[in-house]
């Protein structure tokens, strides 16, 4: 029985090691260059602070959405007008951050220091600025509340 079984699974062995679709060649690289770093993977230390829906939308603002292969699906970020971003900011809520906010263009509409949030509408194109504050830990579209019935 057990022979069987060893048959059996070299024969498998064999088969999945010929069968071309499962051995593909792959596509052999013609530079020298190893290939560019993933967008993810470039991002700055502030940047990597900042929700990727954000900064979809910061690219998009900035014109360079096709370079940062941005998917063409909206993110649900609320933008005003102004294209300012309505965001939840993590970080150590100090009369300095929300002076900061406002020297910004930012408009805060809550804070709380006890959950270490600030919900305010933001410039787009101002949020790497703040997210560069040693204070701030995460930059998120503020979140919908949620109704149970």
């Amino acid at each position: 029985m057990l022979r069987a079984v060893l048959i059996v699974i070299v024969v498998i062995a064999a088969i999945l090691e010929a069968s071309p679709l499962l051995t593909a060649a792959q596509p052999a690289q013609t530079s020298q260059q190893p290939p560019a770093p993933s967008e993810k993977a470039a991002r700055t230390p502030a940047q990597k602070k900042i929700d990727s829906q954000l900064l979809q939308e910061i690219y998009r603002l900035r014109g360079s959405a096709a370079q940062k292969r941005v998917p063409s699906a909206t993110t649900g970020v609320k933008i005003d007008e102004k294209q300012r971003a309505l965001v939840d900011v993590r970080a150590d809520v100090t009369p300095e951050l929300q002076k900061k906010v406002r020297s910004l263009k930012g408009t805060i509409v809550s804070t709380s220091r006890q959950y270490r949030t600030i919900i305010a509408w933001i410039p787009l194109l101002k949020l790497e600025r703040l997210a560069e504050d040693r204070r701030v830990s995460a930059i998120s579209p503020q979140a919908e509340p949620v109704m149970h019935r």
